[in-house]
């Protein structure tokens, strides 16, 4: 567990010399951003910084051994894909990326494609953070501290379609709706749960409150409630493997993942006219975190429903900073800063202790370097 906070805290360190708010200056007649020939001292430092970072995360999650609650039935699937003689629930994408692998290096070799999967789901975390993000600093420690990246460890095929998800989340902002939703239809060649981003984004990136949608939050609520069997049906028809599963297919309240949701609907409510209102990043992310508390509370019967809100919740790590910034009074903008990293270290310690949890298994760690 030491060895996790001493490298959390290296990172975090770095990441406070990261300049999050610098960006190139954008052409005033078309808004493209002007390319110059060679980098800015400011944009050296960050790109140097980012590489250190990178090279931390990467090399801890591909030097693992046995590390992830699922490291050795990957191992094994990793076997049946090669045979073809067993029925394989990975979509084509995953099952083909595995193929080229085991040609490259090996039947059995299965390390290296786990460390392939590690770089490209650090790659795609930290690009995607520091694309969109106001305030790069305090995104980084809120994604460390919530523990997505040693989640990582697990569920590899969904935590690098989550990075993806955070690096499309720019091309949107941007307007470039073609390329955001290439990437995520790309993304569910690795895990088909990504199609819901494109639905889920657009309703909250045009969505707007006002007297006349509010109706919406008790009408939803209403249809989750009383529409569990239609609903149930048509999840079971994407994912039919999951109907009846002892272990996915059971009604699981996240009260963690309801308090903090309900926490930062709060604070956000507190400052919404002056940090949320009118800003349209930070309009989506509040109800990317509205919508997750909603589903968090009244779909409680949805097989791996953590895996959906996921997509939603990791809006946090954005929405977090901006209404900090929003503030207006210094003093109050730093007790809140404060009061936030304090609740989210304390959240990572607990999450910590839980790392021995079969169901987690991150601890002890493990390095295949020193067998």
């Amino acid at each position: 567990m030491v060895y996790y906070i001493f490298l959390t805290a290296v990172c975090v360190f770095m990441a406070f010399f990261v300049n999050g708010s610098y960006r190139r200056q954008a052409n005033l007649i078309n808004g493209k951003e002007i390319k110059t020939a060679l980098p800015t001292r400011q944009e050296t430092i960050n790109r140097c910084i980012l590489v250190g970072i990178f090279l931390v995360l990467f090399l801890l999650s591909a030097l693992r051994y046995g590390i992830g609650n699922d490291y050795w039935t990957y191992r094994y699937e990793f076997l049946d894909i090669h045979r073809a003689d067993t029925k394989i629930s990975y979509e084509i994408g995953f099952q083909t990326f595995v193929r080229v692998m085991q040609f490259i290096v090996g039947v059995d070799n299965y390390i290296p494609i786990f460390a392939v999967m590690a770089f490209f789901t650090c790659l795609f975390f930290l690009k995607g953070l520091y694309d969109t993000s106001d305030w790069f600093f305090l995104s980084f420690f809120i994604y460390m501290a919530n523990g997505f990246y040693f989640m990582s460890f697990s569920n590899i095929r969904y935590y690098f379609v989550l990075a993806l998800v955070m690096y499309s989340m720019k091309y949107l902002f941007k307007r470039e709706f073609v390329k955001f939703c290439l990437i995520i239809c790309f993304a569910a060649f690795f895990h088909m749960t990504a199609l819901l981003v494109i639905p889920a984004y657009f309703v909250a990136y045009c969505l707007k409150w006002s007297k006349k949608t509010i109706w919406l939050i008790p009408a939803v609520s209403l249809i989750l409630i009383f529409g569990r069997i239609p609903i149930r049906r048509l999840l079971f028809v994407f994912y039919p493997y999951y109907e009846g599963d002892k272990i996915l297919d059971v009604t699981n309240i996240s009260w963690v993942n309801i308090a903090k949701c309900a926490a930062i609907l709060i604070f956000c409510l507190i400052f919404y006219k002056k940090a949320i209102k009118g800003n349209e990043k930070a309009e989506m992310y509040f109800n990317l975190n509205l919508f997750a508390l909603i589903l968090y509370s009244f779909a409680t019967y949805v097989p791996e429903l953590s895996r959906v809100c996921y997509y939603l919740i990791i809006s946090q790590v954005y929405l977090i900073p901006i209404v900090i910034k929003g503030i207006e009074s210094k003093k109050l903008r730093r007790i809140c800063l404060v009061a936030v990293c304090a609740a989210y270290f304390g959240y990572f310690m607990i999450f910590l202790k839980q790392g021995y949890d079969p169901v987690v298994q991150i601890l002890p760690y493990f390095s295949w370097a020193f067998i």
